[in-house]
């Protein structure tokens, strides 16, 4: 019961920065939100909002709430299809800064993981912490042989925290796929699991370890992104121990402008570096937040970068670089045809759409940013209208390629504001040429036959009778979906008169927020006569969602 009993003292104070800063104004945004969840929110209306922003009160929630809200508010900043372009510019400042905790405690912490005395390792530790967030705090040291390093060092008992609110929010995402009928197609529960994986990637310092390792051999003969050494021997899943390197801020422009750096250079340097990654390397970088970068400027004419805080990677299968390199060819040479067709080819939307309908839309979207520069298109809306355009042909987001977008979203950013004059297409198509002519490229033809070589022979044999039994299979395949479609419409019948029962869910979801209205009425008064009374609401509430 332990666990039950911690999840309904967390839920509940969800429920309560809930009521608090009135974010029943987000869900009210969805234009076919139920009637009966429109009514089962409507308690929270006699509470005035903290803020006329629901932006800004949905950041400040998220920021009381903590790490694991923070970094989900961090990613759906990058998902402009799914919020107003207000609430999005929010998100986009969270920042976890958050206060530090005791040195002497991050000493202790250092010392239990090494199992030894810092002045064993470490002529000099820096009490005053270098930077401080909601999973770690950093600290600068300096070897015994006097290299100067930092130390990562993992917050006491953020590991539990984060997994505990990892649970509430899959319960969230099922309370919204239940009450919202946009949600399928926006798959909230494989996000959230997607979420989960990136947040504890970046709890387990040994894996951004391995990851850090990785990038930096990739790029260290290629001279144009540095990636700081790692201390392996000292390296534990809540310690790690990295070279200190020394570089300017990306988004210092006027800094970067009085060293004399070469800031066209350096911008389609970020785009050459973020292609190479996704393409070449399959495996990059996606947490390029201003923090996460420096310019090494000792050459100004010829700037480097350097990366920092490697936890989070991305990695797409060949699938999805096809698929992507496909759309991205299409649009540098102006086929919204090809871009439509692959929409359809990969799933994203149904084979029964008309592809011709489909490309008008896209060229509509498209076609008047082909040639502009970097200053003039606002990426943000392009997602926006895509994403909306695509909706009313069934198109699903594919929670896979969050990650690569919030990544792309960031190398925008820095590259507007270091060259306005930054031209994408110019920057990006000779790349891509180049990657698929070098796909195509003998070499690299003999390694895919080689690759696949023996599975290619193993079905050799069957060959000829699988190319006899195609028809047969094919029509078998179309019955087999003409009994799929009709278990479709018996589940549309069963989720019709599950109608009531969605709204007793509701209902109880309003008592939980009626109850964290009560909570703060009472609170602001001094009273606590009718506590036992709202606790009842809020547990009643809180059990319903654990529930459901």
């Amino acid at each position: 019961m332990k666990p039950l009993r911690l999840s309904i003292k967390r839920l509940l104070h969800v429920a309560l920065v809930f009521g608090k800063y009135r974010l029943d104004r987000l869900i009210t945004l969805g234009p076919d939100v139920s009637f009966t969840t429109k009514m089962g929110l409507l308690p929270l209306a006699l509470k005035k909002a903290p803020h006329p922003s629901v932006g800004l009160d949905l950041k400040l929630a998220l920021i009381e709430l903590g790490p694991a809200f923070i970094k989900l508010g961090q990613l759906l900043s990058t998902r402009r299809d799914l919020l107003p372009a207000d609430i999005a510019d929010e998100l986009e400042t969270l920042q976890d800064q958050v206060p530090a905790f005791d040195s002497e405690i991050a000493a202790a912490v250092i010392e239990t993981s090494l199992g030894h005395p810092l002045t064993e390792s470490f002529v000099h530790f820096d009490l005053e912490p270098l930077a401080s967030a909601s999973i770690a705090q950093v600290h600068t040291a300096e070897l015994k042989n006097g290299e100067p390093v930092v130390i990562k060092i993992r917050r006491p008992d953020i590991t539990e925290r984060v997994v505990e609110d990892l649970g509430i929010l899959e319960s969230l995402a099922a309370v919204v796929d239940r009450s919202w009928a946009q949600a399928t197609r926006l798959h909230l529960q494989r996000l959230i699991n997607d979420y989960q994986n990136v947040i504890l990637a970046e709890l387990d310092f040994e894996q951004e370890a391995q990851n850090t390792i990785k990038l930096r051999a990739l790029w260290l003969e290629r001279g144009k992104l540095y990636v700081p050494k790692i201390y392996a021997d000292f390296t534990q899943k809540n310690l790690l121990v990295m070279e200190r390197v020394k570089g300017t801020v990306i988004s210092h422009k006027n800094q970067l402008i009085e060293q004399g750096v070469n800031l066209e250079r350096l911008a389609n340097l970020g785009v050459e570096i973020f292609f190479t990654q996704v393409f070449k390397d399959n495996f990059f970088h996606a947490d390029m937040h201003p923090g996460n970068i420096l310019v090494d400027t000792s050459n100004p004419n010829e700037p480097t970068y350097i990366a920092l805080d490697c936890a989070i990677i991305g990695s797409l299968t060949r699938a999805d670089r096809n698929y992507l390199a496909r759309n991205l060819s299409a649009f540098f040479n102006e086929d919204y045809l090809d871009i439509a067709e692959a929409h359809v080819d990969s799933g994203w939307v149904p084979a029964h759409i008309d592809v011709t309908e489909f490309e008008r839309v896209i060229r509509e979207v498209c076609a008047p940013l082909y040639g502009k520069k970097m200053a003039d298109i606002e990426f943000g809306k392009l997602l926006i209208s895509l994403f909306s355009a695509a909706a009313d042909f069934e198109m699903e987001v594919q929670p896979q390629l969050v990650l690569l977008q919030k990544t792309l979203l960031n190398i925008e950013g820095i590259g507007r504001h270091l060259y306005g004059e930054l031209d994408l297409w110019n920057t990006a198509a000779p790349f891509m040429l180049d990657w698929q002519r070098e796909k195509k490229a003998l070499p690299n033809l003999i390694k895919e036959f080689q690759r696949i070589g023996p599975e290619l022979l193993h079905e050799l044999p069957d060959l000829p009778r699988n190319l006899l039994l195609a028809s047969r299979r094919i029509e078998r395949l179309s019955e087999a979906m003409r009994r799929q479609n009709q278990q479709i419409q018996r589940l549309e019948i069963k989720r019709a008169t599950q109608h009531k029962a969605r709204g007793r869910s509701i209902l109880f979801l309003s008592l939980a927020c009626t109850g964290a209205i009560a909570l703060l009425t009472l609170e602001s008064s001094g009273t606590i006569l009718f506590w036992p009374l709202v606790m009842g609401l809020g547990l009643v509430g809180a059990y319903q969602l654990i529930k459901s």
